[in-house]
């Protein structure tokens, strides 16, 4: 009989550790955690913070971030003098905390007109797109090169007489896509993509990044004030919103890593986005724009801002906004002065997102 009990014990106490093992498995599965990434700028110094904490970027006063990246723990942040008054786009990147002037980097000669617009990285491989003043001119229908780096390497895409930026860099496997205009020695211009050297020409008024979901590669692009979203994989267009206003200049396509869903912001000047081809107003704050957005898991994570940076009489250190919000609720926040020694940028901004479960 004792036999029995002890025996009945020893079954219970199993049972019991299963369910508990269970239990902390499931929690463990709803409560994935995440690094979430900001760059910006506090105190006019180049920085980014990881869940909140801030690491200034070496060398970076009086720089302005742009872009942030996270491969493989690795941190790759993008950057540029203010007030930008050389214009020529992507000075500097920084690679955990070290930082490379671009134009040394890819090796672009001194006295030469340039303009880089579009970073990315992908398997430790460091990618740029922009155009380039050849320095070796044969003559003046190849003066300016339409190009893209990979570590330092360029690759040409077209020649002109005319100058043309490139818009973004997609890597996708061994397929190298960059969005962009085409420039004819008659200036008729053509919107479209490179893919491997290739071009591809869309009717449209401009285009802008690619994302890629399970069905296919995606390329946003504007045509008659409207957004439209070409799958390069099936080559269909969608309209995306119903347009009742017309968009704005900027824009930026995202997707969702579970599911098929497409985000499009109206990157830096828009107050609302779109789901696939349905208008979102955000609610839960009174801040006017959207600067970043990223999508992973089902969570949301959204950069909204507001800028009254032009001093007036009355107020001549107007104010600067920005709040992260993580499915609506405010997770960080920075506020700064304008400083009209450089062209009245905020002395603290965000400006990027990147988002990793860990």
């Amino acid at each position: 009989m004792r036999n029995l009990i002890l025996l009945f014990i020893l079954l219970l106490t199993f049972v019991f550790s299963c369910r508990e093992n269970d239990i902390d498995e499931g929690l463990e599965q709803k409560n994935a955690s995440y690094d979430v990434y900001i760059a910006g700028r506090e105190n006019s110094k180049a920085c980014f913070w990881k869940n909140m904490i801030k690491t200034d970027l070496s060398n970076g006063d009086g720089i302005n971030t742009i872009n942030i990246k996270v491969e493989n723990s690795d941190v790759y942040v993008t950057g540029v003098t203010l007030p930008n008054t050389a214009n020529n786009g992507i000075e500097y990147f920084w690679k955990n905390n070290v930082r490379t002037t671009v134009k040394q980097y890819l090796n672009i000669p001194n006295n030469v007109q340039y303009y880089i617009k579009s970073f990315t990285v992908n398997n430790g491989d460091v990618y740029f797109s922009g155009y380039v003043e050849n320095p070796v001119t044969t003559s003046a229908f190849d003066r300016y090169e339409t190009c893209y780096w990979k570590n330092g390497t360029k690759t040409i895409l077209h020649k002109s007489a005319y100058s043309f930026a490139t818009e973004n860099i997609f890597i996708d496997g061994l397929d190298v896509y960059v969005s962009t205009s085409k420039i004819n020695n008659n200036q008729n211009i053509e919107f479209g993509y490179y893919k491997n050297g290739t071009f591809n020409s869309i009717p449209s008024s401009y285009v802008y990044n690619f994302t890629k979901n399970g069905n296919g590669i995606h390329l946003l692009f504007q045509n008659n004030f409207k957004y439209y979203s070409k799958n390069i994989s099936t080559n269909t267009d969608a309209l995306i919103g119903d347009y009742n206003h017309p968009v704005h200049v900027l824009g930026k396509i995202i997707s969702h890593n579970l599911n098929n869903d497409l985000y499009t912001i109206q990157s830096s000047s828009g107050g609302h986005y779109f789901k696939n081809n349905v208008e979102i107003v955000p609610t839960f704050s009174t801040l006017p724009y959207i600067q970043d957005m990223f999508v992973l898991d089902n969570n949301i994570y959204m950069i909204k801002y507001d800028n009254n940076l032009y001093p007036n009489p009355n107020n001549p250190n107007s104010t600067y906004n920005a709040k992260l919000f993580i499915n609506n609720i405010e997770s960080q926040n920075i506020t700064s002065i304008s400083n009209a020694g450089t062209g009245f940028y905020p002395t603290g901004s965000f400006s990027s997102i990147y988002v990793v479960q860990n």
